[in-house]
Formats: C-alpha cells, sequence, structure tokens
C-alpha cells in the first residue's frame, strides 16, 4: 500500500481523477459523508490546492487488476471547512483512515474534524492518528457531534505527560 498526497499539476487529468473521486466517496462513504461535505469535494480544482490547509491524501494497493485506491481523505481550511475520510469496504479496519489522517495531519502541520458521537469507527480513526476532543456542537444531521483537532507531535506529548 501507498499513501500519497495528491498534486493536482501532477495528474495526467483532473476532471478524471476528480470525477474517479467524487464516484468512490458517494459509492463507499456508507452515507456517513453529508452532502455538505460531498458537495465541499465535488467545489474542488486545481485552484482549491493553493489555499492553505487544502489537500487530497489518498491510500491506493496493487492488484491483480492494477492499481486500487484503497482510502482518501479529503481537507479544506485544515479540516474546519471539509474532512472526509473514505476507506473502501474491502480495506477496512486495517489503520488505512489512520494513517491517511496521519500523513496528512504530518504534511500540513494541523488537522480538525467534526465526527457524530455515534460513528465509533471514525472516532476511533481520530483519536488513534492523535486528535483529541476540544468540544462539542450539534452536526448537520442533529446529532452530538465532537469537534477534534490535532498537531504532529500533541498525543505523544499528552500521553507521555500521563
Amino acid at each position: 500500500m501507498q499513501i500519497s498526497s495528491v498534486r493536482p499539476e501532477e495528474l495526467a487529468s483532473w476532471e478524471r481523477y476528480h470525477s474517479t473521486l467524487l464516484a468512490f466517496i458517494r459509492k463507499y462513504g456508507s452515507k456517513r459523508i453529508t452532502e455538505d461535505a460531498y458537495r465541499s469535494v465535488l467545489r474542488l480544482t486545481p485552484q482549491s490546492f493553493a489555499e492553505p490547509g487544502t489537500g487530497i491524501m489518498q491510500a491506493v494497493v496493487w492488484t491483480e487488476d492494477g492499481r486500487r485506491l484503497a482510502g482518501v481523505l479529503c481537507t479544506a481550511g485544515y479540516g474546519k471547512d471539509l474532512s472526509a475520510v473514505v476507506v473502501h469496504p474491502l480495506y477496512r479496519s486495517r489503520g488505512i483512515g489512520t494513517l491517511l489522517m496521519k500523513a496528512q495531519l504530518e504534511q500540513m502541520g494541523q488537522l480538525n474534524c467534526k465526527v457524530a458521537l455515534d460513528n465509533l469507527a471514525s472516532l476511533k480513526m481520530c483519536f488513534k492518528a492523535g486528535l483529541s476532543a476540544g468540544g462539542i456542537t450539534t452536526g448537520p444531521t442533529g446529532k452530538p457531534t465532537l469537534l477534534l483537532s490535532g498537531k504532529p507531535g500533541d498525543f505523544e506529548e499528552r500521553s507521555g505527560s500521563r
């Protein structure tokens, strides 16, 4: 498996990649990705990546059929405007989401997200990636939602001081 940052200028076709990304999120988001988040991914353009805290991290695996997208993390505004993680069902429970978040956190220097309290798998992923809860709000679906954030090394510093 390879974790890498997506750079639109390095792609053969942004439109083709963007279309594949949207289809992947729609198909494998397990109805956990909100319509607002989906629309935010839909609005991403190559120019968006010039804005601080905007990026896509992907996990790719090699199969007998060639390269396959196993997971993706999209962020805007360091995750305050958009934070969406989707992992293909065949590759879930293998730590791919956590690896994507750690890689994005390391690259950007900070990461934020909102996760509904009933989404235990996503909460576990965020905590394993080193994010911590800083507040609670009501999410777009009316559910209690944790506000999570982190910077590289935050988790190690806190866990080492206990």
